[in-house]
């Protein structure tokens, strides 16, 4: 993943980059893509950004929350990408998420998915809306009486 490439899409955290709160903004991303993932164990999430974790932090490579973060220090996080896809073994088993045109056209030559930021933000947002509304049901559900329910209480509050 494009790591600052989907920040930009994140309205709450391109605010971030805004106030210059870089490493906000990248903490906050980093919670987003484990909570979107935190289910998928056979899933291995690579996040790669431009530039170091810190001022003068030596930090190449981090686990967060195990997924693989990658800081691109004096090159494009775009060439780590790239990079990463011609070691890969089955280039096809690889989701690629950015909307730069030249990692997606690179991506696409060698036969791996592709998905843009915009359209993984959209996912995001779906996934979230959908766990909303399964915790707003597991309250409804609790809340509605059931047929067992309803008759223990007319055979004793009746």
């Amino acid at each position: 993943m494009d790591g600052m490439n989907l920040i930009y899409k994140f309205p709450d955290l391109a605010f971030y980059l805004v106030d210059y709160r870089l490493n906000e903004a990248r903490e906050g991303l980093l919670a987003y893509l484990w909570q979107f993932y935190k289910e998928e164990k056979s899933c291995q999430v690579l996040v790669f950004f431009d530039g170091k974790k810190e001022l003068l932090s030596d930090c190449y490579s981090e686990d967060y929350e195990g997924m693989s973060v990658h800081y691109s220090h004096d090159q494009k996080a775009d060439d780590l990408i790239i990079g990463y896809l011609k070691q890969a073994p089955i280039p096809s088993h690889c989701l690629v998420v950015t909307s730069d045109k030249e990692i997606v056209n690179f991506a696409r030559r060698i036969r791996a998915k592709r998905k843009t930021s915009e359209e993984f933000y959209k996912d995001w947002l779906a996934s979230l809306e959908a766990k909303e509304e399964a915790e707003i049901d597991e309250v409804k559900e609790g809340l509605t009486a059931t047929k067992d329910q309803d008759y223990w209480e007319k055979q004793f509050l009746a």
